[in-house]
C-alpha cells in the first residue's frame, strides 16, 4: 500500500509538473523544459533516499573534523579565482586585492604546517624528498631554478614556491596518515571539496543564469554551455570535476565489497554529475568518462557486463542513427557550435601548440622559465593574453622547464600508474584497499585523458592530482613493506625447515 501511494504521489506531481511548465515554459527550451517535467520522479525516487545520507555524513564529517581537513579546506579555498587577469595586468599590478587573498591563505597554511612540524604534532617532511611526491617535488624546484632566466621572474618565484607548499602539504598528510582509512578519509574530503565547486555553478546558474549560462552562438542542441561564476570556473573543469564523480560513484555502486556504501546517495549523485557533465559540453570530459568507465569494468572483473552493455549500446545507437533524426544531434552537440574545421583544430589547440612547439625548439633546454613561457610568450604572441595556459600539460611544461620538466612528469605519471594497478591487482592487499586503488586509477584516467588538452597538473590547486600522488605514495609503501614482509615471511620458514 506505501509503495501504491508513492507512485500515485508521483504520478500527480508529474501530471501538475507537465500542466506548470507547458503552460509557463520558463526556459523556452524543449530539452530543459522536459527536463524539469520529469525533476519531480527524480526528486522523489533519489533526492529523498539519499538526504538521510547526507545529513548523516555531514554530522560525522563537523563531529571528526581534523586539523588536516581544515588546512586542506584553506588550500582549496585559496585556490578559488573571482577574477581573470591577463599578462598586462599582472605586470601593471602584480598583487591586488585577489592577490593578496591568495597570498594570505598560502602564508596561513605554510605557518600552521610549519608550527606542526616544529612542535613535533606533524612528523618531518621526509616524504617531500623521497618516492613519488620526492620525484614530483623536483618540478617546483626547477621552476625555483629557473628564475635566473624567466620571462617573469616574480610570477615564476611566487608559483613555483606556492607548488612546492602544495606538495608539502600531502607530504605532511603522507606522513601523518596510517591507514587506507585516513586515504579514504582524504579522497572524500576532496570529492566533497570538488562537489561543492560543481554546486557553486549551478547555483550560479539559477541566481546569475546570464553569466552562467554561455550562449554567443548555438552551442548544439542545448544551446547553452554551464560555466561558474562565483567563484569564476571553466565549464572544462566543471566538466573534469563532474566525470571524477560520476565514475567514483558508479563504482561504488557496482563494487562494494565490505557493503559501506549508500547506494541511494550514489545514484543521486551519479545522475546529477552525468546531467553537469552534458550541460558542461567538455568533450575531453566526457572522452575521460567513457575511458574510466571501460577501466571500471575491467578492474572490477565485470567485462562480461560491460560487453553485454556495449553491444546493446551499439546496437540502440544504430537503430536511432539510422532511422531517427537523433544522428544528427548527437553529431551537433559534440561539434557544439563549430564547424568541423574547428572542431579537428581542437578549438584553436592545434594552433596554439604549433606555435608553442616553435619557441620550445628555440630553448628546448631551458624553457622560458617555470610558469612562465605559455603564459607570456606564447599566449602574447597569439593575442591570447586572457588564457592562463596552452591547454595541455606536457607541452606547458616543455616550454616552460624544457627537456627536464617533461621528463619528471612522465615519470610522475608512469609510477602513479604503476603503483596503483599493482595495488588494485595485489592478492597481498585486502578487498578494500583494491577497491580504493581502482576508486584512484578512475580518477587519475580522467586527470590523465584532461591533461592533454588542460594544464591540470601543475598549476594550484591541483586538488584531484595531489589526493591521487599522496594516495599512491601510501600504496607504493603499502606494496614495499608486504613485499618484504613475505620474504622475511619466507626467509624465517627456510631458517626453520633448515634448523629441523
Amino acid at each position: 500500500m506505501t509503495k501504491v501511494l508513492w507512485i500515485a504521489l508521483s504520478v500527480g506531481i508529474g501530471i501538475l509538473t507537465v500542466l506548470t511548465f507547458t503552460l509557463f515554459a520558463p526556459f523556452h527550451h524543449t530539452f530543459l523544459d522536459i527536463a524539469l517535467i520529469f525533476s519531480p520522479l527524480l526528486v522523489v525516487f533519489v533526492a529523498l533516499p539519499a538526504t538521510r545520507t547526507v545529513i548523516r555524513e555531514g554530522q560525522y564529517q563537523i563531529k571528526n573534523f581534523t586539523w588536516w581537513q581544515a588546512l586542506w579546506f584553506l588550500f582549496f579555498l585559496s585556490a578559488l579565482v573571482f577574477r581573470v587577469r591577463d599578462e598586462q595586468d599582472i605586470h601593471s599590478s602584480a598583487l591586488d586585492g585577489w592577490a593578496m587573498y591568495r597570498i594570505g591563505l598560502d602564508f596561513i597554511v605554510g605557518a600552521l604546517l610549519m608550527s606542526r612540524c616544529l612542535t613535533g604534532k606533524t612528523p618531518r617532511l621526509r616524504f617531500l624528498f623521497c618516492g613519488l611526491i620526492g620525484v614530483m617535488a623536483l618540478y617546483p624546484f626547477l621552476a625555483l631554478a629557473s628564475t635566473a632566466w624567466s620571462a617573469a621572474p616574480s610570477f615564476t618565484l611566487f608559483r613555483a614556491v606556492e607548488y612546492m607548499l602544495d606538495l608539502a602539504l600531502i607530504g605532511a598528510f603522507v606522513a601523518t596518515f596510517n591507514s587506507v582509512e585516513d586515504y579514504e578519509a582524504f579522497a572524500n574530503w576532496t570529492w566533497t571539496l570538488l562537489g561543492l565547486l560543481v554546486l557553486s555553478a549551478w547555483i550560479g546558474a539559477i541566481l546569475d543564469p546570464a553569466d552562467a549560462w554561455m550562449e554567443g552562438y548555438s552551442y548544439g542542441p542545448l544551446r547553452i554551455r554551464l560555466e561558474g561564476v562565483y567563484p569564476i570556473l571553466d565549464a572544462n573543469s566543471i566538466g573534469e570535476y563532474s566525470a571524477i564523480l560520476a565514475s567514483i560513484s558508479l563504482a561504488r555502486i557496482l563494487d562494494d565489497p565490505e557493503h559501506k556504501y549508500d547506494h541511494a546517495w550514489y545514484r543521486l549523485l551519479f545522475i546529477a554529475t552525468i546531467i553537469t557533465l552534458i550541460f558542461t559540453q567538455t568533450r575531453a570530459a566526457v572522452a575521460a568518462f567513457v575511458v574510466a568507465l571501460i577501466l571500471l569494468f575491467v578492474f572490477t572483473r565485470r567485462i562480461l557486463l560491460g560487453a553485454v552493455l556495449g553491444i546493446t549500446a551499439a546496437v540502440g545507437a544504430s537503430v536511432v542513427l539510422f532511422f531517427t533524426n537523433f544522428g544528427n544531434t548527437v553529431v551537433s552537440y559534440l561539434l557544439r557550435g563549430q564547424t568541423m574545421a574547428e572542431a579537428e583544430g581542437m578549438s584553436g589547440r592545434a594552433d596554439m601548440w604549433q606555435f608553442a612547439i616553435r619557441k620550445i625548439s628555440e630553448r628546448p633546454w631551458t624553457g622560458y622559465g617555470g610558469y612562465a613561457g605559455g603564459r607570456f610568450v606564447v599566449l602574447p604572441g597569439l593575442g591570447m593574453p586572457g588564457k592562463s595556459d596552452v591547454l595541455n600539460t606536457m607541452v606547458e611544461s616543455f616550454i616552460d622547464l624544457g627537456v627536464l620538466g617533461v621528463i619528471v612528469l612522465l615519470i610522475v605519471f608512469v609510477g602513479i600508474w604503476w603503483h596503483l594497478f599493482r595495488a588494485s591487482r595485489s592478492s597481498s592487499l585486502n578487498s578494500n584497499e583494491r577497491h580504493f586503488a581502482v576508486e584512484l586509477l578512475l580518477a587519475m584516467s580522467i586527470v590523465t585523458t584532461r591533461s592533454f588538452v588542460a594544464g591540470n597538473i601543475t598549476s594550484h590547486a591541483a586538488l584531484a592530482f595531489l589526493t591521487i600522488l599522496a594516495s599512491a605514495e601510501f600504496f607504493r609503501q603499502r606494496l614495499k613493506s608486504a613485499a618484504q614482509a613475505t620474504r622475511e615471511f619466507r626467509t624465517s620458514g627456510l631458517a626453520f625447515e633448515a634448523k629441523n
